[in-house]
């Protein structure tokens, strides 16, 4: 106990706490993450998932494209825990038009895994997606 009556001792403490919190909000996705769930009327359903190696650990900071083919896509980037999101397209593109894939540096792309929907999905159930990385 004496080590906690010493200021070294008081700032460790402080400072594994805030170590916790702010580990604890990037481990549920960032503050903004999910904030992009109110689908306008005319757009589909979002994107998201993990990036993991093929060991099953997520991978931070990889790329990601969510790409409607032959018409473009949105890149984004893995948070802390390898999760990515993205917004819906228009209403009228179809899901299964819509291909993503992952990217990182020392890493190729192994498999793409696209979730089935739930029973009771509607056209605006998020579609999630595993992609599996292995270094190169």
């Amino acid at each position: 106990m004496r080590i906690l009556a010493r200021p070294n001792g008081r700032i460790a403490i402080i400072a594994a706490g805030i170590a916790c919190i702010v580990s604890t909000a990037l481990w549920a996705g960032g503050a903004d993450f999910g904030d992009d769930d109110d689908h306008g009327e005319n757009e589909g359903p979002s994107y998201f998932g993990y990036v993991k190696d093929t060991s099953g650990a997520t991978v931070a900071d990889a790329k990601v494209t969510v790409a409607v083919k032959d018409r473009g896509g949105v890149i984004t980037r893995t948070d802390a825990v390898g999760a990515f999101k993205v917004p819906g397209f228009a209403a009228e593109v179809n899901p299964d038009d819509v291909q993503v894939t992952c990217e990182k540096e020392g890493y190729k792309q192994v498999r793409v895994l696209r979730r089935p929907p739930p029973p009771d999905a509607n056209a605006k159930t998020a579609v999630e997606t595993e992609c599996t990385l292995q270094r190169t």
